[in-house]
């Protein structure tokens, strides 16, 4: 579960709430129009659309079937009044997969290939044609909309995904790295006399430039330099910049010089619970819980505004803990954990109610042979590394909704042909 997945769960569970003091919400986008065109051996769909939407095409068989998932969209039109005589359709049905996704379910005579694109500016275009034999089918089993080229898919055993979204809807996600202390405020300090300051600074300006060369992600520093940053603004920083995640980057100290290991925190239930108790007090914080507008929202009593806060934390918490055990993998092929997994503490940088938000202590600083690591450029570029798989593996796994990562993962062979793919749940038709 990452925000998009937190701020769909608040939604939903705002709606359902909003619903009872009459207040509705609206798909992004209309199906108007739905037409069955045939030109020789060639059946096209042709999906007149209010505007440009995310969209998933995919191949079923026994029995044969097109499906079209059309994201954030409903449409009023009755299918049964759709012609389709002398073509290779069957029949036409629609569904509802998920509350704001469309289903069209295309039953066919026989297995077909399928092409997707944007025909005009607002209608999508689904050309299908029969299989042809072995040794005729195309080299490229399937490639992805996504750079505007369309393609066939293969007719296999399992479905094959041909995934869109408009590039000018497609973002990149943000992560907010935090080097924990700087300026007046040093943090703790080794033997040697090396700072935490400096050695986190170090380390999140590594994880920046990984981050920023891997497509579909941008960082963010909450300071880039020896200045202080309070922690009220640290958090502040991540909100403004819209964060998906929010990692704070720490190494340890303690009175024992042995002590040593890498470790990994999330938010506490308790932090959670007093975190609850301010966002409460404050009430102009609500018109940004999850990204969802409350300044509409009349709630005397608070009972709905504490239902939310907590339903929230709840999902954000889990967040940071999936997040949290990927990174600690990736931690552990490199150095030693002090804990084998993902603690929880309230610590303030971690209160976010809708943020995913991890606390990595790189290692004890207070430690000769850790200090020494931690100073190294060679063992930072290591420890990077295996911080930036553990938070690209959360987001392959988890893609936010609207993403260039979600595209990529449905276009992504690897995911094809898996039915429990990341962030698409089962086919059916």
């Amino acid at each position: 579960m990452n925000k998009s997945m937190i701020n769909t769960f608040t939604g939903v569970l705002l709606c359902c709430l909003m619903s009872v003091c009459a207040i509705a919400s609206a798909s992004a986008s209309r199906l108007e129009r739905l037409d069955i065109r045939t030109q020789t051996d060639i059946t096209s769909f042709l999906c007149h659309l209010s505007g440009v939407v995310h969209y998933k095409v995919f191949v079923l068989h026994q029995p044969e079937r097109v499906v079209i998932d059309l994201d954030q969209t409903s449409t009023s039109i009755d299918v049964r009044r759709i012609s389709f005589n002398r073509t290779a359709v069957r029949y036409v049905r629609l569904g509802h997969p998920t509350a704001t996704t469309l289903r069209l379910v295309f039953d066919m005579v026989k297995p077909v290939f399928v092409r997707a694109s944007f025909w005009q500016a607002s209608t999508l275009r689904i050309d299908v044609k029969p299989t042809l034999g072995r040794a005729q089918q195309p080299a490229v089993a399937q490639k992805t909309a996504v750079n505007h080229e369309p393609a066939y898919t293969s007719s296999n055993r399992k479905p094959v995904y041909i995934s869109h979204a408009p590039t000018r809807s497609l973002r990149d996600v943000v992560v907010v790295i935090d080097p924990g202390h700087g300026g007046k405020d040093p943090g703790a300090m080794g033997i040697r006399r090396s700072t935490e300051k400096h050695v986190v600074l170090a380390i999140a300006l590594q994880l920046k430039r990984l981050i920023d060369k891997q497509p579909g992600m941008r960082a963010v520093l909450t300071r880039n330099g020896d200045y202080y940053v309070g922690l009220r603004e640290r958090m502040m920083i991540a909100r403004k910049y819209n964060g998906d995640i929010f990692v704070a980057i720490h190494a340890d100290a303690f009175g024992n010089h042995d002590s040593h290991g890498a470790s990994v925190f999330a938010l506490s239930q308790t932090g959670a619970t007093s975190e609850a108790a301010r966002w409460l007090a404050e009430k102009e914080n609500y018109s940004e819980l999850g990204g969802v507008n409350l300044s509409s929202l009349d709630d005397r009593n608070g009972v709905i505004r504490t239902v939310l806060i907590d339903l929230s934390q709840t999902a954000t918490i889990s967040a940071s803990l999936q997040m949290g055990s990927q990174i600690l993998r990736g931690l552990d092929r490199i150095t030693t954990l002090h804990s084998q997994k993902v603690e929880q503490a309230r610590f303030m940088v971690l209160k976010s109610p809708d943020i995913p938000s991890v606390l990595i202590e790189t290692g004890f600083i207070s430690n000769p042979r850790e200090e020494m690591n931690l100073t190294s450029p060679a063992y930072q570029a290591r420890l990077t590394q295996a911080i930036f798989s553990g938070i690209k593996g959360y987001f392959w796994d988890y893609p936010p909704h609207g993403s260039r990562i979600e595209a990529m993962v449905g276009a992504n062979p690897r995911f094809v042909n898996n039915n429990h793919a990341p962030g698409r749940r089962r086919s059916a038709g």
